[in-house]
């Protein structure tokens, strides 16, 4: 196959999209497919300005990859964002073009959905300004799309329910861990932390957190809370907390990966009431170290058997979220059972098997065309 590959992020190895597109196209490249991949630094128009930055990419890739299709041909083009609405709408104009696919690590629809229901609802002028421009173009991107990826069920029932794609023409294959977390024994024997890993913003459910676990940190003074991957909001994190309890909450600063593995291998309870996650890398990896999960259904967390592979909270229900970090914390039995299924889930999530997944799924995709 011949695959063009657009990504609206940079390609960098230390962010968590950036690293899972990276494994992505190097993968289909291992299996003997020519894949040329285009980021922002290709295409993006002054790209030094500050403002209307989804505008000046939406154009700047449409010249770009105009451009290229005036001297190459590909069987597919797949991209990451949804900045390709003017793309899209000149592509879907033509008689002979590749197969379209949007393959997303989180679909900005769904997200800018659950983003007004839950954490920044617009009103009035505002509200209207952002559904006619932003959430207008976005939804012209993936309705104009042939074909749909995602990293989780949540995902792919959302586009399935809102009719921008049927059931025949969206997939959902899962990213993978890197082979070091593949690696890690199952440690049954945990110290007494609950765990958060990750960012410190408002999409991933911090607004609760405290509320949640101050209430459990009181019912059981022997645990710890700690918190890795927010070492930038150290000083406001720990502001949150009553002065009683901040001698047993660490916010950690940035750390080697070893070390990191470390502080999550000896944690018994990862804690994660996200609102929106594309698949939720740090649940898998939280589960490869043999966590007890207790998050919502997005992300991964759609995709794990209910009290079996991780214990599944509505978003925002504080006493459901307490009960469930009680249940575990009581039931040391149940604890460690959550933990080994849950880390048994990830064990399958290979890249070799991930990435053969996507290939058969564009060659029959691609085959049906014909």
């Amino acid at each position: 196959m011949k695959i063009l590959s657009l990504s609206t992020l940079p390609l960098l190895p230390h962010l968590g999209s950036g690293k899972t597109r990276i494994r992505w196209t190097e993968g289909l490249r291992e299996l003997g497919h020519e894949v040329e991949v285009l980021q922002p630094a290709d295409f993006e128009l002054w790209p030094n300005q500050i403002r209307a930055k989804k505008y000046r990419q939406a154009v700047g890739v449409f010249l770009k990859v105009r451009q290229l299709l005036k001297i190459k041909e590909y069987d597919l083009i797949e991209f990451y964002g949804d900045e390709y609405w003017l793309l899209l709408l000149w592509l879907t104009r033509k008689k002979k073009r590749p197969l379209l696919v949007a393959h997303v690590d989180g679909i900005e629809l769904h997200d800018m959905d659950k983003e007004q229901r839950f954490w920044h609802p617009r009103v009035g002028f505002k509200k209207w300004l952002f559904t006619n421009t932003h959430y207008r173009f976005s939804k012209i991107t993936f309705s104009l799309a042939d074909r749909y990826v995602c990293g989780c069920q949540d995902d792919l029932e959302y586009v399935v329910q809102q009719r921008l794609f049927s059931r025949e023409h969206a997939e959902c294959i899962s990213p993978a861990l890197d082979e070091l977390f593949h690696q890690i024994a199952f440690q049954q024997s945990k110290e007494k932390i609950i765990l958060f890993l990750g960012s410190w913003i408002d999409r991933k459910g911090i607004r609760i957190i405290p509320e949640v676990l101050s209430k459990i940190l009181y019912k059981y003074p022997d645990y710890q809370f700690h918190v890795y991957g927010a070492w930038y909001a150290k000083d406001y994190i720990e502001q949150l907390f009553a002065n009683d309890l901040t001698d047993r909450i660490r916010v950690f600063d940035k750390l080697p990966q070893v070390e990191l593995l470390e502080g999550i291998k000896k944690s018994a309870i990862f804690f994660f009431p996200s609102y929106s996650e594309g698949f939720g890398l740090a649940t898998a990896e939280a589960m490869s170290c043999g966590c007890a999960v207790v998050t919502t259904k997005t992300g991964l967390g759609s995709n794990l058997e209910i009290d079996k592979e991780a214990l599944i909270c509505e978003f925002d229900n504080v006493e459901q979220m307490e009960e469930a970090i009680a249940k575990l914390i009581l039931n040391e039995e149940l604890r460690s059972k959550i933990a080994l299924s849950g880390y048994n889930k990830v064990r399958g999530f290979i890249w070799q098997n991930q990435i053969q997944k996507l290939e058969k799924t564009y060659s029959n995709w691609l085959n049906s065309c014909k």
